[in-house]
């Protein structure tokens, strides 16, 4: 089993580099995507994770996001030669079993597709539809051409317009975080190749992320393939109209190392670094 982590980063370089360090194994390659607008660069990282050339620069909520992640896997394909399966995480996850067991517990899988997903209909994530049922212009750098994209929504807000989803697909939502095998990722490159009006109309949606890859993948072959559970331990948290996740604390230890997850989400070091040193200290006695 060789496993591809890719990790999208754009701050904290002490904490990424104890990520990539966590991960060290020789059937695991680590290719990381430092956001372009990041105060560290390259050089900054440990030697053993391939950095993704010509980094975008990653804005939250817009198409970004997804385009920074294509442009990731592109250049996992034309670098990587074998593998078996990507998984995409964040410079702050932290993995909660060690390399080994994720790549035996991975095997179990070998075939499957790990994303979790949901439809966004009354009998799923309903309030999810507006991110493509009003018109986004967010993700366009042209700052006119943003203007007037914002008059355009304006004006088809007050008359009740609501987009369809794309060419008659079943729009799917649910986490931005996966693991999906080789087969599955040329699928999805080759699959947005062929339909460019696909990406046309992502590009004017929020939070794409969360849509995009489930979208693709739940209407297509693979779909008889989905695990639903992307293995990754979140706890949310409500801020005001909105849930985040919580940044996790040695509070949350006994339940994330008894989750049976892959990855556990999110930590940061400038809030409470114990909780790594004591995951570290756990996974030492498996």
């Amino acid at each position: 089993m060789k496993l591809v982590v890719f990790i999208a980063v754009h701050k904290n370089q002490d904490q990424v580099n104890r990520l990539i360090r966590s991960l060290a194994h020789p059937d695991i390659a680590i290719y990381v995507h430092i956001d372009r607008k990041s105060i560290f660069r390259a050089g900054d990282l440990l030697p053993q994770a391939r950095v993704i050339s010509n980094p975008i620069e990653v804005s939250w909520s817009g198409y970004s996001q997804v385009e920074s992640t294509l442009k990731a896997l592109r250049e996992i394909l034309e670098r990587e030669g074998h593998f078996d399966y990507v998984t995409y995480i964040s410079g702050q996850d932290y993995p909660i079993m060690t390399p080994d067991a994720i790549l035996t517990s991975l095997k179990k899988f070998e075939g499957k597709e790990l994303i979790g997903h949901v439809t966004l209909d009354s009998q799923g994530w309903e309030k999810a539809r507006v991110r493509f049922e009003r018109f986004y212009f967010h993700s366009y750098e042209n700052p006119y051409f943003r203007a007037v994209g914002r008059l355009v929504t304006f004006f088809l807000d007050g008359s009740g317009v609501k987009r369809s989803f794309y060419r008659g697909m079943k729009p799917y939502g649910g986490s931005a975080w996966w693991t999906l095998s080789r087969a599955c990722i040329v699928y999805i490159l080759d699959y947005i190749e062929r339909n460019r009006g696909f990406v046309s109309f992502m590009k004017k949606t929020i939070f794409p992320d969360e849509i995009f890859f489930q979208s693709v993948i739940m209407n297509s072959r693979f779909r008889n393939d989905v695990v639903n559970n992307n293995f990754r331990f979140m706890e949310w948290e409500r801020i005001k109209e909105n849930s985040h996740p919580k940044i996790l604390t040695m509070g949350d230890f006994s339940t994330i190392v008894t989750s049976g997850m892959f990855f556990a989400r999110k930590f940061d070091i400038d809030v409470d670094k114990g909780i790594l040193d004591r995951i570290d200290a756990h996974l030492l006695r498996q």
